[in-house]
C-alpha cells in the first residue's frame, strides 16, 4: 500500500514548503483548487486529476495538508480503515479521528512510493475520456465551466460558491497554469452570504465570482455595497433552474423526481437580467442545456463503471 497526499485550501505562505514536501516524498497527490497547487507544473507528474481515482488507489495512509477538503473521498475516509495524518493551521481534523500537527513540522518521506506511476497513467487515460465527454456535450454545464475557465484572463482572482461550482470547477476547469487565485466560502450554511463575501474579497481589476442560481437568490441584496467598491469584477451565475447538486446525491435519487424538484432542488424558471439592471450590474448568465448536462453526467459515470 502507498500514501496519498491530499491538499485542501492552503495559504500562499505555505505553498513553497508543501511543494517541496510533495516533490521529496514522491507520493500520489490530489490538490483541490483552493490549494493553489492544482495546476502546478512541478507537481504535474504526481497530480491525480480525477477524484474518482482516489478510491482505486489502495492507499494505506492519507496525509491531509491545509483546510478540510470538500471532495467526496474525504467524507468516505470516515468509514475506511485508512490512517490519516493532518497538517494544518486549523486546530480541528474535520473528521472523527486524527491529530492535527503544525504545517511547520512537515518532513519528507523520501523515495518513490509503490504504484504511483501506474495510478497516474490510468488517471491520465480517464482524464482524456472525460475531456472527450465535454467535447461531445458542449452545451452541458460541465463543458460550460471548462470553457469559462479558459476564457477568464490569466492572473484572475476567482471566487467559487457554493457547493456545485466548487466541485464542477475541480472536475472540469482547465489544468493549464494560468495563475488563478481561487477562494470559496464553504460550510454547513454555505449558501448564505456568498455574494457579500465576494464583494468584501474583491480588490484590483480582475475579480470573478462564479455562483449558482439559488446561491445568488439567497444573497440578492448584496450588491448594495457595489458603489463603495474600488474594484472591478465579473459575476457569472450558473442558472440551471435549481439546486442541481441534489440530483447527484445517491440517497435522493430514490425520491420521486417531481417531489425532489419541488421540495429539495427548488426548481424555478427565473432569469437574472432584471436583478442585474436593478443594481446596475453587468452579469454573465450561463444557461446549460438540461438534457446535455444529463447526458454528460451519464457518460461521465459510465467512464467509472
Amino acid at each position: 500500500m502507498s500514501e496519498l497526499i491530499l491538499i485542501g485550501g492552503l495559504d500562499t505562505r505555505h505553498r513553497d514548503r508543501v511543494r517541496a514536501f510533495c516533490l521529496q516524498s514522491q507520493c500520489a497527490l490530489y490538490a483541490e483548487p483552493l490549494s493553489g497547487l492544482r495546476e502546478d507544473p512541478q507537481l504535474e507528474p504526481l497530480l491525480i486529476r480525477n477524484e474518482r481515482m482516489l478510491s482505486r488507489g489502495n492507499f494505506g495512509s492519507v496525509i491531509r495538508i491545509g483546510s478540510v477538503p470538500t471532495l467526496r473521498y474525504w467524507r468516505d475516509l470516515d468509514s475506511l480503515s485508512i490512517h490519516v495524518t493532518h497538517f494544518s493551521d486549523w486546530p480541528f481534523p474535520g473528521m472523527t479521528r486524527g491529530e492535527v500537527r503544525p504545517l511547520s513540522t512537515l518532513s519528507p518521506l523520501g523515495g518513490e512510493r509503490a504504484g504511483v506511476r501506474g495510478l497516474i497513467a490510468e488517471d491520465r487515460e480517464k482524464y482524456a475520456a472525460v475531456q472527450k465527454v465535454l467535447d461531445e456535450e458542449p452545451h452541458s454545464e460541465l463543458a460550460m465551466i471548462r470553457a469559462l475557465s479558459l476564457r477568464i484572463p490569466p492572473g484572475a482572482r476567482i471566487f467559487l460558491g457554493n457547493s456545485l461550482p466548487i466541485r464542477e470547477w475541480d472536475l472540469a476547469a482547465t489544468r493549464e497554469p494560468r495563475g488563478f487565485t481561487i477562494e470559496a466560502n464553504r460550510g454547513a450554511n454555505g449558501i448564505d452570504g456568498q455574494l457579500s463575501t465576494f464583494f468584501g474579497w474583491c480588490r484590483g481589476e480582475n475579480n470573478w465570482c462564479i455562483v449558482g442560481d439559488l446561491t445568488a437568490i439567497y444573497d440578492a441584496n448584496a450588491p448594495w455595497v457595489v458603489p463603495q467598491l474600488d474594484a472591478k469584477f465579473e459575476i457569472v451565475i450558473v442558472n440551471n433552474g435549481g439546486g442541481r447538486i441534489f440530483e447527484r446525491v445517491a440517497s435522493l435519487r430514490r425520491m420521486d423526481p417531481t417531489v425532489r424538484e419541488r421540495l429539495v432542488e427548488n426548481s424555478h424558471r427565473l432569469r437574472f437580467d432584471a436583478w442585474a439592471k436593478m443594481w446596475g450590474l453587468r452579469i454573465q448568465e450561463l444557461l446549460p442545456d438540461a438534457a446535455a448536462s444529463r447526458r454528460a453526467w451519464e457518460k461521465y459515470d459510465a467512464i467509472w463503471s
